[in-house]
């Protein structure tokens, strides 16, 4: 029984680990994509605002 017990435990911290370790790749991946989708609409709109404003202020 104590030999079950143990594998059991293995087996159970194995899972545990791969689990968390699937969960942290899931979540760096969703906030990089994120970020990249925010600084996307941050130069999306600084590139409208010196195209229309910055680059024809002296004219």
């Amino acid at each position: 029984m104590h030999l079950f017990l143990e594998r059991l435990l293995y087996f159970w911290a194995g899972i545990t680990a791969i689990g968390l370790l699937l969960a942290i790749a899931y979540w760096a991946i969703a906030t990089i994509i994120y970020v990249a989708f925010i600084a996307l609409f941050v130069a999306i709109l600084a590139t409208i605002f010196y195209h229309f404003y910055w680059s024809k202020r002296d004219n």
